[in-house]
């Protein structure tokens, strides 16, 4: 009798244990499952994928934990492929996602606002591959202003999706700058462009306002068109026009130079000066009796204005 009332208790302990251990299977899923919807309300995607991992160490078929954490992957995956370059198949990992089924309705909402924006960036992706590949194409230097300052305008850190595109954007830049293409801008924007030369010169930079003016207006105007700020601007000036900001340093360099070497011969000279002060043979008056000479010095001092370039002259008038 004692033998048979043991073997039911024991049963009765064994059976309670596994109700026992089940309801911790069960409140550990559960916890696991909000968790992860939580993270995923708070943007934390990274961290849900690690909480419906969990639920489905509890319940390993479940139907449900897996979903979540498809949607959840699909998400992580997308956003990893834009950063890397590859919207094209970022846009086919986004869909795919959107059609899980049995899945969180967050998740799903969230998914499909990811594929809108992964839709925009593809367009933007395409149009701007069609435009640079038809750019590429001219010949005459006749380049689209408005794909010039989209281009140069491009911000590649905030925009990684468009990066497969950067060497031929670069390219598109380099052959413009070397035709020398100076767009036509207004004269509303044209104020704004020196306004804006003013304001990268006086930030701590290599660049001045000499390496600065050779940089065309459309330029300066796309650098600032997406809301950069002058180091930003300055760092797009550094990869397309550093050759203008080095040019330049080795002008002020030789420039700096030259004062040197006059400031010294003007030291020698007033020692020579100083020791032939009394020497009658030197005869001031004689120097500048030469007219001819005093014009040709004058003109050194004071040269004639220099008459504007024919192309900057039409560029002037059709910016009035």
């Amino acid at each position: 009798m004692k033998s048979g009332k043991h073997r039911v208790s024991l049963l009765i302990l064994l059976c309670l244990m596994v109700v026992g251990l089940a309801g911790c299977h069960n409140k550990a899923y559960s916890q696991s499952i909000e968790k992860g919807l939580n993270a995923v309300a708070e943007n934390k995607y990274q961290k849900a994928l690690t909480y419906f991992d969990n639920a489905l160490a509890q319940k390993p078929k479940d139907e449900k934990a897996q979903a979540y954490r498809d949607q959840t992957q699909a998400y992580l995956t997308t956003t990893s492929e834009l950063k890397a370059g590859k919207v094209k198949t970022a846009l086919t990992t986004v869909d795919k996602g959107v059609k899980i089924t049995n899945g969180a309705t967050s998740l799903t909402n969230k998914l499909k606002q990811l594929k809108v924006t992964v839709t925009s960036d593809y367009q933007e992706y395409q149009q701007l591959s069609d435009d640079v590949k038809a750019q590429l194409k001219v010949k005459n230097g006749n380049y689209s202003g408005d794909v010039l300052k989209r281009c140069a305008a491009i911000n590649w850190d905030k925009k990684p999706y468009l990066k497969p595109l950067k060497a031929k954007v670069k390219q598109l830049l380099t052959a413009a700058k070397k035709a020398k293409t100076n767009m036509k801008v207004s004269a509303a924007e044209a104020k704004r462009a020196a306004a804006l030369r003013r304001k990268i010169a006086a930030a701590k930079n290599k660049w001045n306002m000499a390496a600065l003016d050779d940089v065309p207006d459309w330029f300066i105007l796309a650098l600032f068109a997406d809301d950069s700020d002058v180091d930003d601007a300055a760092e797009e000036l550094d990869d397309e026009y550093a050759d203008q900001a080095d040019d330049n340093d080795d002008e002020d360099s030789n420039r700096d130079d030259a004062d040197d070497s006059e400031t010294q011969s003007d030291d020698d000279y007033d020692d020579d000066t100083d020791s032939e002060s009394d020497d009658d043979d030197y005869d001031t008056d004689d120097q500048y009796d030469d007219d001819d000479d005093y014009d040709d010095a004058e003109s050194l001092l004071n040269p004639a204005p220099v008459q504007p370039s024919v192309a900057d002259r039409l560029f002037a008038s059709a910016s009035c």
